[in-house]
């Protein structure tokens, strides 16, 4: 028989987690529609990105006061990986996605971003020497088929060169947010 210690495990709601992830799933897709809608109003990439970071920079700038509070400063190496990060990851993506987007679809461009975890695990693979298991090769290969497909389907509806272009430039944004 066995005797209990009175103390139960802590349960964990999954609920907030849910929540959070449905709202960021919208919200990254509400991204590519809003800027399709800009375009249609003649602004350009850069605006838009300098108008993202604009809005963009007091969450950044709390976030990092909270993180921040009560560790000791980055070192200077440290600041230069959040640059160098921060320009690949932010910047440089967002860039190229918003150039990609006057040229494709936000449909297509949605189904390009989301090959990043099939990057990372190729990076991974590449740099780390991060052995692939069937199951993650097979994903990858629906992933690619996937948008092969879609992509087919875009270039015989519009204009090809085009769309191949927007389509390579949103590849590079997820490579870059990817690396």
């Amino acid at each position: 028989m066995a005797v209990s210690t009175g103390t139960l495990p802590a349960e964990k709601s999954i609920g907030p987690g849910l929540i959070l992830a449905t709202l960021g799933a919208i919200a990254f897709s509400g991204k590519a529609i809003i800027v399709k809608l800009a375009y249609r109003y003649g602004v350009d990439a850069v605006t838009l990105i300098m108008l993202r970071m604009l809005f963009a920079l007091p969450l950044f700038l709390v976030m990092a006061w909270w993180a921040g509070r009560g560790k000791p400063a980055l070192s200077r190496r440290d600041w230069l990986g959040v640059l160098g990060l921060g320009f690949s990851g932010y910047y440089l993506a967002s860039f190229l996605d918003f150039a990609g987007l006057a040229y494709i679809t936000a449909s297509l461009e949605r189904l390009i971003l989301y090959l990043n975890p099939t990057l990372v695990l190729m990076f991974g693979w590449l740099l780390y020497r991060r052995r692939i298991t069937r199951v993650q090769a097979l994903g990858m290969a629906i992933s690619y088929v996937g948008v092969l497909l879609v992509f087919g389907h875009e270039v015989t509806l519009g204009q090809g060169a085009a769309e191949a272009w927007g389509a390579l430039l949103v590849f590079a944004s997820a490579v870059s947010y990817a690396a």
